[in-house]
């Protein structure tokens, strides 16, 4: 599925046996998708123990696929959420809510943890008291915490081989935004950087959030990337950029919530708050309102902050990997749990594809050893050869750049990065060399045998 990433699973597969194979196993009740993904996540973890920190980046995408909900779907589902045998998918999509971990300076690990959950309606006649007491969509993000903690706990705790420990600290975006996640954290020992929705009370109750941060001191200005904004049919609504924005930081006191005061005590949190001042005409400024459990003392630490939130964008790219470069949701499935057993294996080959790409992009893009270290040496020969180079010379960056022209992308200045669609295009058509090369060196050796 690696090598044929993007086209539909009976041409993945190789033979009428493989796909049934295939077919039998994504849709076997008795396989979970947290069992298919296990191996992998501890894997992950394994490699953030070499680093000091690393950010658990959290968010969730609908996913639109299956057509109905299987009988194995009768029951309760990771969230404890009720489902009916036969509900269409209309009514109610599937959420998927992946954990990233990514370092600091944007090298993308791994999953560190996954699970799915459905839009949750309010009954009829249901009290205020009741909503507050049962499951809800916001609980998934302190959900996602303890499933990391539990994964660090049977990977042996915090504390790699070498006896460094390391920092998790969970990034996510404004949907995010609940006392419940940032409690959930610390009491698990994490750090987070969330940015703010809401505009709480603040300082015993004198004062809001905004109004707070707004009346602190400047303490300097930077400036920020401002990553390409799509909508939910992939549509761009907003270009990448670069802003100069003001820095606030100060140390504040949340206020409980008055809706539900005894479910939480005040939290004191750091917040760092990013306005630009001078937006570009017709752009709507940037107006970032970050906290954080980090230490926050000088604008050197507000811009670590700042750079930690900046890699959240991370995530959103993983997505487009799953469900443009994989095409997820183009998939023939019609069970949402086999759905799910998909997007298990899916989601692995997805940071693979992302992996790949950023090394294109970052800071080895020129170093032919990163490459050697990530894909297989079939794959660099074959590269190699169509762009006109040794295999020792082939570069991260010009084997993305090969594999995108191979797809269609004519690569002008003007073009930008090369979309998911051509990216797929452009690798399954090398897969097909690939595999017509492996074919001829198994030809060979069997000649040398005989």
């Amino acid at each position: 599925m690696a090598e044929h990433a993007g086209m539909s699973l009976p041409k993945q597969m190789e033979s009428w046996d493989s796909i049934k194979a295939a077919y039998r196993f994504l849709s076997n009740p008795r396989i979970m998708p947290e069992q298919i993904g296990s191996g992998h996540r501890a894997l992950t973890y394994s490699h953030c123990l070499k680093h000091p920190v690393v950010l658990c980046v959290q968010d969730d995408t609908e996913i639109h696929g299956a057509r109905r909900v299987g009988k194995e779907d009768d029951g309760e589902d990771d969230a404890g959420v009720s489902q009916v045998v036969g509900k269409r998918l209309g009514e109610g999509q599937e959420i998927l809510h992946s954990t990233l971990a990514v370092t600091p300076d944007g090298e993308l690990l791994g999953l560190l943890d996954q699970r799915w959950f459905k839009r949750v309606k309010r009954k009829k006649g249901e009290t205020k008291l009741e909503r507050l007491n049962r499951w809800r969509e916001t609980d998934v993000w302190s959900d996602a915490v303890f499933g990391v903690d539990s994964l660090t706990a049977r990977s042996g705790g915090r504390e790699g081989t070498s006896g460094a420990t390391c920092r998790l600290i969970h990034v996510a975006d404004r949907a995010s935004d609940n006392l419940r996640f940032m409690v959930a954290c610390l009491s698990v020992n994490h750090g987070f950087v969330i940015r703010a929705m809401h505009d709480r009370r603040v300082e015993d109750g004198t004062s809001k959030l905004w109004e707070h941060m707004a009346s602190q001191a400047s303490s300097g200005t930077i400036e920020v990337k401002v990553g390409t904004q799509r909508n939910s049919l992939g549509k761009i609504t907003r270009q990448e950029r670069c802003a100069v924005v003001t820095v606030r930081f100060a140390r504040v006191q949340l206020e409980s919530p008055l809706n539900h005061p005894e479910a939480f005590e005040p939290l004191t949190v750091n917040v760092v708050y990013l306005r630009e001042e001078h937006p570009p005409e017709g752009v709507e400024g940037i107006d970032w309102m970050l906290l954080t459990s980090e230490v926050v003392e000088s604008l050197a630490d507000a811009k670590l902050i700042v750079g930690y939130y900046q890699k959240r964008w991370t995530v959103e790219e993983w997505h487009r990997a799953l469900k443009e470069g994989c095409r997820l949701e183009d998939s023939q499935v019609h069970e949402v749990c086999t759905l799910r057993r998909l997007s298990a294996v899916l989601s692995v080959i997805a940071v693979r594809l992302l992996q790949v790409r950023n090394l294109a992009q970052g800071r080895c893009k020129d170093a032919p050893q990163a490459l050697q270290a990530t894909v297989d040496l079939v794959w660099i020969h074959v590269v190699s050869l169509l762009a006109g180079v040794e295999s020792d010379q082939l570069t991260p960056e010009l084997f993305w750049k090969t594999v995108s022209k191979k797809g269609g992308f004519i690569g002008r200045k003007s073009d930008g990065r090369p979309g998911w669609k051509v990216i797929w295009r452009g690798w399954h058509d090398i897969s097909q060399m690939v595999r017509l090369a492996e074919l001829q060196q198994q030809k060979t050796h069997t000649k040398r045998c005989g």
